[in-house]
């Protein structure tokens, strides 16, 4: 049996000599040898429960329930609860991302909106199959491709509806230079998120103007000015590219 001195089994778990010793002077987990002059050793099945502990502590567990699921927990629902909890760590930072999002969008935090937006987050709504034809390939696109209020990737999509707003409450057309622009970046947006798949980026558009159907789909609610303004921009684009 191989044994190690509290300087030795903290540092090889990252662990400090104290939080060692505390463990030890609460009854959590005494090392399988003390000597009299009151050197621990701990063996290398110690570790293990150490590692144990250290793995709870970081779920969040209180050291005084620890102790009791230590020696009731298999290694495979310690994983299952590690899982769990990390779920619900990734479903908070989802949370997070749509609150500041909104902020971001609307300037404070519009609860009408984004109430039904966070709830639905963790519901079955409508899926683009059900809505459109779409092949496997084209609904996986639209399924995970899409910028989401719930994740940082959003800020590009973002950025294009705050100028929008600045357009409308400075009067500017979509016709105007900043419209203009808007529109170009929104085309190479598009373009990179659809890869050239013309009847998919028309039938997002489609639905895009629709509230039931981006409600449905649980899309953030635009204003219809904004999406307005985007559709004459890009039509007046593409008008002038033509020419």
């Amino acid at each position: 049996m191989i044994y190690f001195s509290t300087g030795q089994a903290a540092k090889k778990l990252g662990l400090t000599m104290r939080t060692l010793r505390y463990y030890d002077q609460i009854g959590l987990l005494h090392p399988s040898s003390k000597a009299e002059n009151g050197k621990r050793s701990y063996s290398e099945i110690d570790l293990i429960t150490l590692e144990k502990i250290t793995l709870l502590k970081n779920l969040a567990v209180p050291l005084r329930d620890i102790e009791l699921i230590l020696h009731q927990v298999s290694i495979d629902e310690l994983l299952a609860i590690h899982q769990q909890k990390a779920s619900e760590i990734q479903r908070a930072l989802e949370h997070t991302h749509t609150l500041r999002n909104s902020i971001k969008i609307e300037g404070e935090l519009n609860w009408k909106q984004l109430l039904p937006l966070v709830h639905n987050q963790s519901t079955t709504k409508s899926s683009w199959t059900d809505l459109l034809s779409l092949s496997i390939e084209e609904s996986e696109i639209l399924q995970h491709d899409l910028p989401k209020m719930e994740n940082a990737s959003a800020d590009k999509w973002i950025n294009i509806i705050k100028r929008v707003q600045l357009c409308l409450k400075h009067q500017r057309a979509p016709q105007s230079e900043d419209g203009q622009l808007i529109a170009a970046d929104i085309l190479l947006l598009s373009s990179e998120l659809f890869d050239h798949h013309t009847a998919l980026e028309k039938a997002f558009w489609d639905v895009r103007k629709s509230p039931e159907a981006s409600s449905s789909l649980n899309l953030y609610p635009i204003d219809s000015e904004v999406l307005q303004f985007i559709e004459d921009a890009i039509i007046f684009y593409e008008q002038h590219i033509k020419e």
